[in-house]
């Protein structure tokens, strides 16, 4: 057994979807499956329930999960705990993608001033992925949107920034500088996957219905660059940070305009999270990480 079985395996429990799984671990599915069922042969136990309606982990993959967890979270906590040895610890932090630069930045100069010493390893991932990994103690703070109902978690907003709508050249927008969201009801508004920020997408879709737009599409990815094309080919509308973030630069070049939004408050907040448990000890790096977390980088709303 190797460590990329026990990845692989996380990976395939937490999605319970091997296509989401092998996208999350850029793989093709059928070798995926390939390993998830030598590791079961290994085992002597199958560890999930294949069906049509997807896979569900058998009781050995229960059994499996917390120890598979806590072994990668020690193997990947070795080169911090080993730096840590030399007096020069490592801190790991989560960047959901649509963190301004602002945000990041503004963060790493704080925490560099407080503590020049520290190392800092950067985690992307999905706002949920990254806030079930700093409740998993994998991460030690996190940047994210949609904060996070976990009563373990400490959740500070820390920016609020205005999002845009991205629609397609010829889709009646060509000459304008801003948009109602009522104007885009002919129009479907199309995500990548909801369970990427739950939050942020439940907050998204009765905004749009309030205002008419009730038609959907939602892309089985979590990479926001997949947005461009159903975009720019002009079959549905999405929402963008205004001049920042991920999704917003995934559209840069293609035939799309960024419209502000009239009419409406249209906004995208990044929190920072971090286990409370270990903030309040005043001997853990986390203090001092939430410390420099916690002066917004920009204007908050």
């Amino acid at each position: 057994m190797e460590l990329f079985h026990l990845r692989y395996f996380l990976a395939v429990a937490d999605e319970l979807n091997l296509t989401r799984a092998a996208a999350r671990l850029h793989l093709a599915a059928s070798p995926l499956s390939r390993r998830v069922r030598d590791l079961e042969r290994e085992l002597g136990a199958p560890l999930f329930t294949r069906s049509a309606r997807g896979m569900t982990l058998t009781a050995a993959g229960r059994a499996l999960l917390p120890r598979a967890r806590d072994i990668v979270a020690r193997v990947e906590a070795l080169p911090g705990a080993l730096a840590a040895a030399d007096g020069h610890p490592v801190v790991v932090v989560g960047m959901a993608p649509d963190v301004t630069a602002a945000v990041r930045d503004g963060f790493l100069e704080r925490l560099r001033a407080a503590r020049p010493e520290l190392a800092v390893r950067i985690r992307p991932g999905t706002s949920a992925e990254l806030a079930r990994a700093v409740a998993r103690r994998e991460l030690d703070l996190a940047f994210l949107h949609g904060g996070s109902d976990d009563p373990a978690l400490t959740v500070r907003r820390v920016d609020t920034r205005p999002a845009a709508v991205a629609v397609g050249h010829g889709r009646g927008f060509d000459d304008r500088t801003e948009v109602r969201l009522e104007e885009l009801a002919e129009l479907p508004y199309v995500s990548i996957r909801y369970d990427a920020a739950p939050a942020v997408y439940r907050a998204t879709g009765e905004l749009l219905a309030r205002h008419g737009v009730h038609r959907r599409i939602e892309l089985d990815t979590h990479n926001p660059g997949d947005l461009t094309h159903v975009v720019a080919a002009g079959e549905a509308f999405t929402l963008v940070g205004l001049g920042s973030g991920a999704t917003h630069k995934a559209f840069v070049g293609e035939p799309v305009h960024v419209l502000p939004v009239t009419g409406a408050q249209v906004r995208l907040g990044t929190d920072a999270v971090w286990r409370g448990d270990r903030a309040a000890d005043p001997g853990d790096v986390v203090g001092v990480l939430a410390a420099a977390a916690g002066t917004p980088a920009g204007p908050v709303a």
